[in-house]
C-alpha cells in the first residue's frame, strides 16, 4: 500500500481572481482543520502500518463511502458569489480527489457576512455550512456567532498552499 501523506500537503488552493486568496486559504484551512494532519493512504493495510509506526490518524482511500470527485465548476451561485469548498482545491495526485467531498462536506464559501445570510435564506443555502471570507460561519443547522464560529487569517496550525 501507499502512504500519500498529511491532508495539508496533498491539496493546493486553486488560484482565483474574484476573491482574496489569503482569506480563501484561511477559510479552507479553517474548515479542514479537523483533518489537516490526517495521513491519507490507498489501502487499509497501509493505514494500519502507518498508524502503528507513528500513531497518527489515518484515512485509507478504500474506506471512503464513495469515489465521487468534486464538480469542476465551484460556483454554486454567482450573485452573491457562493463557491463549493470541495471544488476549490487541486489534489497533488488525481486519485486523491475523492477525499475532498469528505474533508469539506457541503461547505460553501462566500465573500461577506451579508452574503452568508443572503445565501442561507436562498433555496440552495439550507443544510450547508457557509463560511464568509470576513469571518462569519453559519453551521448547516443555521447556528452562527460565538467565539468558536469565527476564524481569523492569523489562526494557528497547518495551512494549505496556494497553487501556481
Amino acid at each position: 500500500g501507499r502512504v500519500f501523506g498529511p491532508v495539508h500537503e496533498l491539496f493546493t488552493v486553486k488560484p482565483r481572481d474574484d476573491v482574496n486568496m489569503e482569506a480563501l486559504n484561511s477559510a479552507l484551512s479553517y474548515v479542514a482543520r479537523p483533518k489537516m494532519e490526517t495521513i491519507l493512504t490507498d489501502t487499509a493495510s497501509a493505514a494500519r502500518a502507518e498508524n502503528e509506526v507513528n500513531g497518527a490518524k489515518v484515512w485509507p482511500l478504500e474506506y471512503l463511502p464513495s469515489m465521487t470527485t468534486p464538480p469542476v465548476n465551484p460556483v454554486v451561485e454567482s450573485a452573491p458569489l457562493a463557491l463549493r469548498a470541495s471544488a476549490l482545491l487541486a489534489p497533488t495526485e488525481p486519485e486523491l480527489a475523492p477525499f475532498l467531498p469528505y474533508i469539506f462536506g457541503k461547505t460553501v464559501i462566500v465573500r461577506t457576512k451579508e452574503d452568508a445570510h443572503t445565501f442561507r435564506r436562498s433555496s440552495k443555502g439550507k443544510g450547508v455550512k457557509i463560511v464568509a471570507l470576513d469571518g462569519e460561519v453559519i453551521d448547516g443547522d443555521g447556528a452562527f456567532g460565538g467565539p468558536s464560529r469565527v476564524f481569523t487569517a492569523q489562526q494557528q496550525g497547518a495551512r494549505f498552499a496556494i497553487g501556481a
